[in-house]
């Protein structure tokens, strides 16, 4: 993978695992013994129990329990996220996702289909962070393309209905505006090229008069972009520097893992390479097919033109499992 960009990301893949070769007791027993399969496997890893965010724990993959992903232990079934080092775009990242899912199987671990389940993708500048200008260009290809990409994810992740994967353009600062203002709208907020507060604040503010807002004494709009199928809330002063794509339903293998990572990927790449985008539908948004064409423009940004064309197949096995 030859990348021409500045990019680093990292990916958390959210399972419900099961043992067919041992039964488990507690969520702490299957993880250490995960934990033990990969690292004898060569994936530098550890058990992250109390979901620390240091610097530290982005050094390698760490296994955190997912509270999102209900335990079943009378049936053996545990949530567990994994989540991965901070990757540079060019490194082969797509070698330990496949050792990661092939260490799983040949273990003896099940991996069962959940809607609670969901692979989400972390992506920031580097070395610098995403200026305003590529932000906005980010957040107004994210909703031009947003009813292509919903036909890629899982069905209760593309309704705004679900509350940890909602469309930005529900969020209090859009909602009554159509995509075309919308679009608009961050042009205006991107107007200083330093400061992201605009693009941030247009994206992801939530309701103050929502259950969350209302119990937690907010008496204005505030930022909470973790309900958001893009959450920009980590480019505010104190974040840290990522945009993250939520919607990414659960991934089963590590072709469906790495394709999410790829899709995100070549978006970044073709919303910030200042070419921009045509706008054929100012009111319904673009189609799949338009969404294909600029995922491959930014694989051509990112060089993976140079290779073998492993990253369109695994893009391409996501409009395939969308069928």
């Amino acid at each position: 993978m030859a990348s021409q960009a500045p990019f680093r990301f990292g990916v958390e893949i959210e399972l419900l695992l099961g043992c067919k070769k041992k039964t488990y007791t507690a969520w702490k027993a299957l993880a250490k013994d995960l934990c033990k399969k990969l690292l004898k496997a060569g994936i530098h890893c550890h058990v992250n129990e109390g979901n620390e965010k240091s610097a530290e724990n982005y050094a390698e993959w760490s296994l955190v329990q997912e509270i999102t992903i209900p335990n079943q232990p009378a049936k053996n079934l545990w949530g567990i996220e994994l989540v991965s080092p901070v990757y540079p775009a060019d490194w082969y990242w797509a070698g330990d996702l496949h050792a990661i899912f092939a260490t799983l199987y040949d273990s003896g671990f099940t991996i069962h289909p959940s809607n609670h389940c969901s692979t989400h993708v972390h992506i920031s500048g580097l070395p610098t962070p995403l200026s305003a200008l590529e932000l906005a260009a980010v957040a107004k290809a994210a909703l031009y393309f947003e009813p292509a990409i919903d036909a890629l994810a899982p069905r209760d992740r593309r309704a705004s209905g679900t509350y940890w994967c909602q469309s930005s353009r529900a969020s209090p600062s859009l909602r009554s505006y159509g995509l075309a203002d919308c679009l608009a709208l961050l042009d205006h907020a991107a107007a200083d090229p330093g400061e992201a507060r605009g693009v941030v604040h247009a994206l992801n503010m939530f309701p103050a008069a929502s259950t969350y807002g209302r119990a937690h004494g907010k008496k204005h709009d505030f930022v909470r972009g973790k309900v958001y199928k893009w959450d920009f809330s980590g480019m505010l002063p104190g974040g840290r520097g990522t945009v993250e794509f939520r919607q990414g339903g659960g991934s089963l293998d590590a072709a469906a893992a790495s394709g999410w990572v790829a899709l995100v990927l070549a978006f970044v790449a073709a919303a910030t390479d200042g070419f921009g985008f045509q706008v054929l539908d100012p009111e319904e948004g673009g189609t799949g097919e338009e969404l294909w064409g600029f995922v491959g423009r930014g694989m051509g940004v990112l060089g993976w033109g140079e290779g073998d064309g492993e990253e369109l197949s695994w893009v391409g096995g996501l409009y395939a499992a969308a069928e």
